[in-house]
């Protein structure tokens, strides 16, 4: 849950983030349907018990808090963390001026390589290095 986990986190704590690359992540764990005892157990609780949480978390609700840098890559064939979430995300702040970089492989699945890896990674640095 590395790329989840580092949306969730600028999300939670932009001002502590000054770029964000995340790899085949959810932006939307309110929706998101796998994995739920894992992240229930982390969470301390279920969506029903403590839906504050995972709103919090989501990303893809809080678009006016991600004003660093961020890259992600999404996979469209991903059947564990689904891309439609980061797509909606990315769509939003690239409409709002933000330096955004999306690397959707439609016909990908739950993986990225290292040369998307080094791309999502070099926009990231490259735009920071700007500011």
């Amino acid at each position: 849950m590395g790329g989840s986990s580092a949306l969730a986190f600028a999300a939670m704590h932009p001002d502590r983030a000054h770029g964000v690359v995340a790899l085949n992540g959810t932006a939307n764990l309110v929706e998101y349907d796998k994995f739920q005892d894992a992240i229930a157990a982390s969470f301390g609780g279920s969506k029903e018990n403590v839906p504050d949480v995972y709103r919090q978390r989501s990303a893809e609700l809080w678009p006016d808090r991600l004003a660093m840098p961020m890259a992600a890559t999404v996979g469209g064939r991903d059947q564990l963390v689904p891309p439609d979430s980061v797509r909606r995300l990315f769509d939003k702040l690239k409409r709002q001026g933000r330096p955004v970089h999306l690397i959707d492989r439609p016909e990908g699945g739950h993986a990225t390589d290292h040369a998307d890896t080094m791309a999502a990674m070099d926009f990231v640095v490259k735009a920071v290095r700007r500011q």
